[in-house]
């Protein structure tokens, strides 16, 4: 396997890792059909929160880099996952 390869499955898996985080804090929410992660209207800083306090536990310090990382890939995921419902709820309503 190629380094870029490795290095974009590493990018993916903090990425999910930091997903988790969000939803878990309810920054996001899980469509409980089609697990999709979308805005759950939550508070980020709850989600920063909950990141801190894994991260001080160990829970996190061997997939994150440092703490900033860690803030950084919860941001993104809160950022990418910005709309108001499932993307597959609100097209099979459309339809």
């Amino acid at each position: 396997m190629g380094a870029a390869k490795r290095l974009l499955e590493e990018e993916h898996r903090k990425f999910g890792i930091a997903t988790g985080i969000a939803i878990e804090a309810k920054a996001l929410r899980l469509c409980e059909i089609h697990e999709i992660a979308y805005d759950a209207g939550g508070d980020i800083e709850a989600a920063y929160r909950l990141g801190n306090y894994q991260f001080t536990n160990g829970q996190l310090s061997e997939i994150f880099d440092s703490r900033r990382e860690m803030t950084d890939f919860i941001k993104r995921a809160i950022q990418e996952h910005a709309a108001d419902e499932c993307g597959m709820c609100a097209k099979n309503a459309a339809e």
